[in-house]
């Protein structure tokens, strides 16, 4: 910004307010502290007639529209700007430069467990990495994050790593253990295990005579 600033100048305003004797900045202090250090004494400025919160509301905007900001940053950025000031997903979208999906996708940042929050913000987990693990349940977001950052994985190869746990495929082993189980119990049997090798063994019954086979297959007697 410096650099362009030395060739090009200031070219938007920066915003203050009168305070007293002096002036408040409201925005464009990245573009005030380049102008000092690119040499200039003057830079132009727009006075602004507003309120304690529009003062507010319009330096979280400037604060937004920051490079450096961190995605959790900038979601909870959003986040006040709607709860707050009855921003839009539309209005905020606009503002940003960016569509209204990605508004709602950054805003779901904010539903990420803590510790995946703060791999996140550290820079240890990307944006896209955090956006496939927001919709997992707490447990598997911490386990996948933390492989994230110990295999280095990629976005597209987390992807295969989730697809695994909803749709993870069966050794013979697995498949003929299912197989047995139904053909012992003569009822539908449904065996669930996740890449981490944890699982269900589910059998469904209609009937108490059912119920009370599986009962005496597993041993368990029954109390009178």
């Amino acid at each position: 910004m410096v650099e362009s600033i030395k060739k090009h100048g200031v070219l938007e305003p920066i915003l203050v307010k009168k305070d007293g004797e002096k002036y408040q900045l409201l925005a464009g202090e990245r573009r005030f502290l380049a102008a000092k250090k690119a040499g200039l004494d003057k830079v132009p400025v727009r006075v602004l007639e507003v309120d304690e919160p529009s003062t507010a509301e319009i330096a979280l905007v400037e604060n937004l529209l920051r490079e450096d900001l961190n995605p959790l940053e900038e979601a909870a950025g959003i986040e006040t700007l709607i709860s707050k000031f009855n921003y839009t997903h539309e209005k905020v979208a606009q503002i940003l430069g960016i569509d209204r999906a990605t508004v709602t996708n950054k805003l779901r940042l904010l539903k990420l467990s803590n510790p995946v929050k703060q791999l996140l913000k550290n820079g240890l987990i990307t944006e896209g990495h955090a956006k496939m693990l927001v919709s997992l349940d707490e447990p598997l977001q911490i386990r996948l994050a933390n492989l994230i950052v110990e295999k280095g994985l990629s976005v597209r190869e987390l992807e295969r790593y989730i697809q695994k746990e909803k749709n993870p495929t069966r050794s013979k082993s697995e498949e003929k253990t299912v197989k047995m189980t139904s053909v012992n119990t003569g009822l539908k049997v449904t065996l669930k295990i996740s890449a981490s090798g944890s699982g269900q063994v589910i059998v469904k019954f209609k009937t108490k005579d059912e119920f009370l086979k599986i009962a005496q297959i597993l041993g368990l007697k029954q109390e009178n």
